[in-house]
């Protein structure tokens, strides 16, 4: 009779197919290099098959591997979810959540979730570490977050994601802007106007740029700028309109300037990252749960 997949295996192909490489996953495992690749070796001996193959010089999962890996996942996630409720229980020690964002949300939606978390939990304390888009996918990547908040699709094979919204491009100008009497902007009023805009390598951006680009323009904004905060500070001095997302452009309202939709069938998602693995924790979930709440309610 076959011995079950113990869970130290299945944490360790786990960081094989997120490293690609038994000596570092040993390292992220906190085991020798040859201690792992015994253990590897040991387990696929046990099953009868290959998990993983060399393809320039990087593991890969076998189709065997594919199979196993989603199964494997849950069950280190269903896992790490009793260990955490385990240490809830009682008199708990002081826990953390370490939340991963992109500035924008970081700026509009989070922190009115974060303050009921607070008031729910007030003995949980919160980390947010701020960053692309990109690098809060690779911090759930190698687990350096419990939950990260991205705008664009974070879909990667060596993290869990979900995508919990939609938001519009919105035009930000100020109150003495002849846009700012307008209910919308359209493509064609925005390709004829000095406009300040996100790199397109950032996801506002390239979206900006496949809205005009579209329409038969060419996507050159009188100022590029990578932070929304950069956007509405030239708004403000006078630059010419910014285009934000639309969670973005309410931000912008509070600080006087007043967020004008613009018309176009395009939108950009919302989304969650977590590290694979692992189960998502009480603080995270709430978290999760309010955030779509008020994407709900948009």
């Amino acid at each position: 009779m076959k011995l079950p997949i113990r869970p130290r295996e299945m944490e360790l192909v786990a960081a094989i197919c997120r490293t690609g490489s038994v000596t570092q996953a040993a390292e992220a495992s906190g085991l020798t290099q040859p201690h792992a690749s015994a253990m590897l070796k040991e387990l696929e001996n046990r099953l009868g098959t290959a998990l993983f193959s060399r393809r320039h010089r990087h593991l890969e999962l076998t189709a065997a591997g594919q199979a196993l890996l989603p199964e494997m996942t849950h069950a280190l996630a269903a896992l790490d979810a009793v260990d955490k409720l385990a240490q809830s229980l009682g008199n708990r020690r002081r826990e953390q959540l370490v939340v991963g964002t992109v500035s924008a949300t970081g700026a509009s939606l989070l922190p009115a979730v974060l303050r009921e978390l607070q008031d729910a939990d007030p003995q949980l304390s919160v980390v947010v570490r701020v960053g692309t888009a990109a690098e809060v996918v690779e911090m759930a990547i190698q687990q350096r977050i419990d939950l990260g908040v991205i705008l664009g699709s974070g879909a990667h094979q060596h993290a869990n994601f979900e995508k919990i919204g939609e938001l519009g491009l919105t035009c930000v100008v100020r109150p003495d802007h002849a846009w700012a009497s307008l209910p919308e902007v359209t493509v064609d009023i925005l390709g004829q106007e000095r406009y300040v805009g996100h790199s397109r390598h950032l996801p506002v951006g390239a979206l900006t740029s496949q809205v005009l680009e579209e329409a038969g323009f060419e996507w050159r904004p009188a100022i590029e700028v990578v932070q929304f905060s950069a956007a509405c500070a030239l708004t403000d001095a006078g630059c010419g309109p910014s285009v934000l997302e639309s969670v973005t452009g309410e931000y912008a309202r509070r600080l006087g300037l007043l967020p004008v939709p613009l018309r176009t069938a395009r939108t950009l998602p919302l989304s969650l990252v977590w590290p694979q693995g692992k189960g998502m924790s009480g603080g995270a979930r709430f978290v999760k749960e309010g955030l779509a709440r008020r994407m709900a309610a948009a």
